[in-house]
């Protein structure tokens, strides 16, 4: 931790400048600098999104937040702390290991050039928007989800022309979602009976010719 406080630091990654809620029901103004802990966030928050999946990182990021509240009123060995470190150490943390390689240059300016570890499940072999063979997952298969969700998007569009229908969508809403033609349901739930003699025109399409995820 020393040390990635002396390189943190180097590059001034992890001052910041904070307005925050106090425990006195009023508010203070602080300047904290933690390189080190900035350091570490990066690559832990790398890892996490690459071994876990979306609904368990959500939970994490709201657990995190309320045992961060507990560390903060001092109550890290209270049941509540132990509850939630217990269950962040033992299904995320648990599974999070790797190696984050990050190229540092003033403040939070930095890239990240390579991940890798034991855990992942990210696999770019078996899902890729590139013309790959033997994928798992592959851009045809996603222009075949996004399809589906015409379904949904089809309804959506019915409430908007019904809620229209009754009057209760103004002007003002018009300036967010646009006119509302008649029929628009219609057309995109039609749109999935649309078949190309060419399995590579969606491909063109949806613009998939370059890039590796």
């Amino acid at each position: 931790m020393q040390e990635a406080n002396a390189v943190g630091g180097r590059h001034g990654l992890g001052m910041a400048d904070q307005i925050e809620n106090r425990i006195i029901e009023a508010k203070s103004r602080g300047i904290y600098e933690a390189p080190g802990m900035a350091l570490l966030f990066i690559a832990y928050e790398r890892l996490i999104s690459a071994i876990h999946n979306e609904d368990t990182i959500a939970n994490y990021h709201a657990e995190g937040r309320r045992l961060g509240r507990l560390l903060y009123e001092g109550r890290w060995i209270d049941p509540q702390a132990l509850m939630l470190r217990e269950s962040l150490q033992r299904w995320v943390a648990s599974a999070v290991t790797g190696v984050v390689t990050i190229r540092l240059r003033r403040g939070d300016d930095f890239s990240i050039i390579n991940t890798t570890g034991p855990a992942f499940s990210y696999h770019p072999d078996k899902l890729s928007m590139e013309r790959t063979e033997n994928a798992a997952f592959g851009p045809v298969d996603r222009i075949g989800q996004l399809t589906m969700r015409n379904l949904d998007i089809a309804d959506t569009r019915a409430k908007l022309e019904l809620y229209r229908a009754q009057g209760q969508l103004g002007d003002g809403h018009f300036q967010l979602i646009g006119q509302l033609e008649n029929g628009g349901a219609d057309a995109i739930a039609s749109s999935n009976n649309k078949k190309s003699p060419d399995a590579n025109v969606p491909l063109n399409r949806a613009a998939m010719e370059t890039g590796s995820d």
